[in-house]
């Protein structure tokens, strides 16, 4: 995708009669493919047309609201945050749930989010900036990997500013424009490397300077600065954990194409949630609290993983939820053409499950939230 490319389905793409009946609009780009991923802030597609009017939410009461569906509030609730605890929430971005949790925590305490992409990251801390939450650290950590061993240095606690997302508006504005001074041209700089007896700038080094020019600055520059990476949190260093898990997102809508998905797909996922779930149950005290949700509709990552984590660790048990507005889990299992049975919730557990069906009256994103109390773990 080049600037000034129009986003139009054509024919030739194998799937174009599949997505025919779901047209959303026409635009065109305003910046490269790389300027895409690389600003965070302006204007990338110019709508030409499109189905719905609807007026745009961007920069209203900025700082004050935060859209997002209304199942991910109630999963924020289901956690039950309180005033002074020590939070994490896994797989963090884009931070709608991490703000609804330090708002229900009156910003009061310590919440840690975590997110294995540097720029998800640098993400979430620019929106609890934006909403002048103080209580929000962001680290670049990848939750598979986020216990820490007690023999490691304790530089994460101690020094916390060299690992953590800090947002610094005046440095990173200062870093930005010191970076991409746009008076210059490459022309400039080469008769000026030369005049001073600097080194020969070769074309293609002008071709990168002129590309970097175009795209915007790269992520060293952007607001925030770099995040470094972390070592990892103790073992039961938090009083609740959020694990907002990914998954296969079937639950997403308006979906325009769900082909990519394969039951081998579904089944990676299951696992790779089964892994997070256990490095969720290292983390979290003794007492302490885990909810577990995905914008899926696939029982194999939800009903399943509630089912491996009761089987696998004896000391959790499936707690009430308030509020209570999704429907009942799925009681049963199921058996698989290569003979695995996959087990769901057993009788009695359901309704300590909310599932949200895109289908049902409550006209909501496909959803599901399982919360879990933790006992003692020498269980």
């Amino acid at each position: 995708m080049t600037r000034g490319t129009v986003l139009q389905g054509l024919q030739t793409d194998p799937y174009y009669f599949e997505r025919n009946g779901l047209y959303i609009g026409q635009g065109t780009t305003t910046m490269s493919r790389a300027g895409l991923f690389r600003a965070s802030e302006g204007i990338a597609v110019d709508m030409n047309d499109r189905v719905f009017r609807l007026p745009s939410f961007y920069d209203v009461l900025e700082g004050e609201i935060f859209l997002q569906n209304l199942p991910s509030i109630v999963a924020a609730h289901a956690l039950d945050p309180q005033k002074g605890e020590r939070i994490l929430d896994m797989c963090a971005a884009p931070g709608g749930k991490t703000t609804a949790i330090a708002i229900l925590m009156k910003d009061e305490g310590e919440l840690v989010a975590i997110d294995r992409s540097h720029n998800k990251a640098q993400v979430i801390q620019k929106l609890a900036f934006e909403m002048s939450l103080t209580c929000i650290t962001t680290y670049k950590l990848d939750a598979l990997k986020a216990i820490r061993q007690r023999n490691e240095t304790d530089d994460i606690n101690t020094n916390q500013s060299s690992n953590s997302l800090r947002f610094d508006d005046e440095k990173a504005s200062s870093s930005t424009t010191e970076g991409f001074n746009s008076d210059k041209t490459c022309k400039d700089n080469v008769s000026n490397a030369i005049e001073d007896g600097g080194t020969y700038v070769s074309k293609a080094d002008i071709r990168k300077a002129m590309r970097r020019m175009r795209n915007g600055p790269g992520r060293n520059q952007c607001l925030g600065g770099r995040v470094e990476n972390s070592k990892g949190f103790y073992p039961d260093s938090f009083d609740r954990v959020l694990l907002d898990a990914p998954c296969s997102a079937l639950g997403l809508r308006p979906r325009l194409f769900v082909g990519e998905e394969t039951i081998d797909s579904l089944k990676r996922h299951a696992t790779y949630q089964r892994r997070m779930f256990d490095q969720a149950v290292k983390l979290v005290r003794p007492g302490g609290v885990i909810v577990y949700s995905t914008c899926t509709i696939n029982p194999g990552e939800n009903e399943a993983v509630v089912r491996y984590a009761l089987n696998t660790y004896k000391f959790l048990s499936l707690a009430s939820q308030n509020p209570r507005i999704g429907g009942p889990g799925l009681v049963g299992s199921c058996e698989f053409p290569d003979g695995r049975t996959e087990e769901w919730l057993r009788p009695g557990e359901e309704n300590f499950v909310q599932r949200f069906d895109p289908s049902s009256s409550l006209d909501t994103i496909g959803f599901f939230i399982a919360k879990f109390s933790v006992g003692s773990k020498d269980v």
